[in-house]
């Protein structure tokens, strides 16, 4: 399928290597002289179009996918991007893997990959497999440096296609989003045992689109979206859709039946958010925060949320942070949030201000609790070398460099990887 057919513009219309870590990085060696740089613009041959956040390794390695491109022009990539060894060279990308599509592989990555403990990348794709539904997949580091990844497919889909990265518990488990179901993949109790795909959630009362990635608090309970369904219906809603959820799974004791409750229904007016594409961060103890495409001003600019739970049981509580104004800077934010030690966040929208390209921001909590947040510029692409539409979140390092793709830019318009000093 080309590449414009899946992806999204905004969401709502289609409805042993280094030890890893997934958000900071242990090490830079990224120094930038100017506000933004772009260290990687995608070639066909190389991958093309990333639409995912990337991942990180301790070494300061960057992680992601492409969903075209590579050996077979429209099956997409895994790469890696290695920093310069010194101050102004090069990064480097290697293609760890391009997929073929067909019954027995994957094709067009279109969310993150994530690591396990022993640094085995696993990821998704939207199409091949047995039913041309996607994959879920393995890559395996090579054991001897240079040497090529090994991929295994763990489990095709049938009539669902992935629409959220993965996460792992403790236990390897993973879990991840599918068009209307939330699930659990586990590995098997030997090596040459079969991984067992579990559906813990079906959303059959309601639309629903549950998208973006769960979130996993300390109990194991986990915390998503929905960019669809839901009660709530106002102006900010998009199409005529009802506005989206939050919802909250439960972990049962052992043997049990997860629990699901929508814990939010997003309104679209009077400010409330509407669409959460993004999925949900834990952040400040058992908070949720996270972006919504629509919703806010009276046009439906976007925001970005945070959700509080109530105390002995009450509901939770939407508290919008910002509300986006396309006459004065980005909106549509679809991407996830991250957070800094000092606790500012960090997102990107999918349109900039006076242009189409995208922005970067920052929100800075106020000095006194119930005062209003700050929303700093850090910058708005112009869809040239720089690259064209952000709308997948950012990873930073220790330094505070900030890294993210862009789907389209460059030279030739295939994309980019970027890095933004705040």
């Amino acid at each position: 399928m080309p590449f414009g057919k899946l992806f999204r513009k905004p969401a709502h219309q289609l409805r042993k290597v280094a030890k890893p870590v997934l958000v900071v990085l242990a090490m830079t060696v990224f120094a930038l002289a100017q506000k933004e740089s772009t260290i990687f613009t995608f070639k066909q041959a190389n991958g093309s179009h990333p639409t995912a956040s990337l991942v990180a390794d301790s070494a300061g390695n960057l992680y992601g996918t492409t969903i075209e491109g590579g050996s077979s022009a429209d099956g997409g990539t895994v790469f890696r991007l290695a920093p310069p060894t010194q101050g102004g060279g090069h990064w480097t990308q290697t293609v760890l893997y391009a997929f073929q599509g067909g019954t027995t592989d994957g094709k067009q990555p279109s969310q993150p990959v994530a690591f396990d403990a022993a640094g085995n990348l696993y990821g998704t794709t939207a199409f091949g497999g047995a039913s041309n539904s996607g994959v879920i997949f393995e890559l395996s580091p090579p054991s001897q440096p240079g040497g090529a990844w090994t991929e295994t497919v763990l489990y095709s889909f049938s009539d669902q296609v992935s629409s959220s990265r993965l996460i792992f518990d403790s236990a390897g488990n993973a879990y991840g989003e599918t068009q209307s179901e939330v699930y659990e993949l586990s590995p098997p109790s030997s090596q040459d045992g079969t991984w067992t795909f579990t559906v813990l959630s079906q959303f059959t009362a309601t639309p629903a689109f549950p998208v973006g990635g769960l979130a996993m608090d300390k109990s194991g309970n986990l915390y998503g979206t929905s960019g669809l369904g839901g009660t709530g219906h106002g102006s900010g809603c998009p199409g005529g859709d009802n506005c989206g959820f939050a919802f909250e799974l439960v972990k049962p004791a052992v043997g049990g039946t997860w629990k699901t409750n929508v814990i939010y229904n997003f309104t679209g007016a009077n400010g409330d958010a509407s669409t959460p594409d993004g999925g949900v961060v834990i952040h400040g103890g058992n908070h949720l925060y996270g972006t919504s495409a629509y919703g806010g001003n009276d046009i439906g600019d976007g925001t970005v949320f945070e959700l509080s739970p109530g105390s002995n049981g009450s509901p939770w509580t939407e508290t919008t942070l910002h509300q986006f104004d396309r006459n004065v800077e980005g909106f549509r934010p679809e991407g996830s949030v991250i957070f800094d030690a000092a606790g500012n966040l960090y997102s990107d929208t999918y349109f900039s201000h006076g242009a189409s390209g995208g922005e970067v921001f920052e929100l800075s909590p106020p000095a006194v609790q119930g005062n209003p947040w700050t929303i700093t510029d850090l910058y708005n692409f112009t869809c040239g070398n720089d690259g064209c539409y952000t709308l997948t979140g950012l990873i930073f390092d220790k330094s505070h460099i900030l890294y993210g793709t862009s789907t389209y830019g460059g030279q030739g318009g295939w994309g980019v990887v970027f890095g933004i000093m705040p």
